[in-house]
């Protein structure tokens, strides 16, 4: 198995390749039409950039890390001193067809370097492992209580990757809408962590591109659909996305996660942060890149363990798209 170094050089090898290509001429940089790239300036602005950046359905590739701190509460005893800080790596690649629309194709890989997980005992004084209860399961585990076990940290790992293909595009008057299927694979390296199920279902990105910014939502359904049926994924998701433009490549933003669970129990099934942010798109050499920074509320969560507060700091690379016509 792994070690745990192992796998964060992998990570971060990766994502040294990925900047690697990001010095590669950007869509609508000069130099494609044989000026000299060295003299010649970038014909996409910086707020031009960041607005391409959030905008979900854009032409433009780009690899996405993003570094998530959370802190949690719920009535099981000491979920309010539990915190998890994951790290999402996220290749995005749209393809641009004829007919002016998109097929992107994206997946991210999480990194846990920490994750809370409930484990019940039994067989005193002995205290054997009964079972463990990632976040998720706890939602919909009324079985739990406060004397049937404790929190015990994680430790850390590669967990379950997502991907999706959606087609879409923006229209002339800067509709966004974009149409797919999503899914997750069972790839965690910790076992007491993991669902251990396949998941798929349907997304949907609707919005509003304009001269301030964007705005709009992608949602999307997941069921499980093989693997372990000891219990049901059964989830609803509304990823908001919002950037208001400051100038200067400077943004005002707002991207939280909102989650329904429709297996969990009374109390436990909405997970609903606010909140926001700024982000920065500048550039390094010749290399676009955009940093946000955010901070979200749940006002929402599950009563029994769950989110309390969110911070993220993210970093995305603009990347040449040799498939943007």
């Amino acid at each position: 198995m792994r070690t745990s170094s192992n796998i964060l050089k992998s990570i971060f090898l990766a994502a040294l390749f990925g900047l690697s290509m990001s010095s590669l001429p950007v869509p609508g940089q000069a130099g494609e039409t044989g000026e000299d790239p060295d003299d010649a300036d970038l014909v996409m602005s910086v707020d031009e950039i960041a607005q391409e950046l959030s905008n979900p359905v854009t032409a433009v590739r780009s690899i996405f890390s993003d570094f998530e701190y959370r802190t949690f509460q719920g009535e099981l005893p000491d979920s309010d001193s539990m915190t998890s800080l994951i790290y999402l790596f996220t290749p995005s690649i749209p393809f641009q067809l004829d007919n002016g629309k998109n097929l992107l194709l994206r997946a991210t890989i999480p990194f846990y370097f920490d994750q809370p997980v409930w484990e019940t005992y039994f067989g005193h004084p002995i205290w054997e492992v009964d079972r463990s209860y990632a976040e998720f399961l706890l939602r919909q585990s009324p079985q739990v209580t406060a004397d049937s076990g404790r929190f015990l940290p994680g430790h850390d790992h590669i967990a379950d990757v997502t991907y999706d293909v959606a087609y879409g595009g923006v229209s002339e008057r800067g509709f966004i809408s974009m149409f797919g299927i999503a899914g997750v694979l069972p790839t965690s390296q910790d076992i007491s962590a993991s669902r251990h199920q396949y998941l798929l279902g349907p997304e949907v990105a609707l919005g509003k591109s304009a001269d301030w910014g964007v705005i709009g939502a992608w949602v999307t359904h997941l069921v499980d659909v093989a693997g372990d049926s000891d219990f049901n994924t059964n989830e609803t998701t509304v990823k908001v996305f919002f950037a208001y433009g400051l100038g200067n490549g400077w943004q005002i933003i707002s991207n939280p996660t909102i989650l329904y669970d429709w297996e969990a129990d009374s109390g436990n099934e909405l997970l609903l942060p606010i909140g926001g942010g700024v982000a920065k798109t500048t550039r390094i050499g010749r290399t676009p890149i955009k940093f946000e920074f955010e901070l979200q509320k749940y006002i929402e969560s599950s009563s029994r363990f769950g989110p309390e507060w969110l911070f993220t700091f993210s970093i995305t690379p603009l990347i040449s798209n040799p498939y943007m016509k």
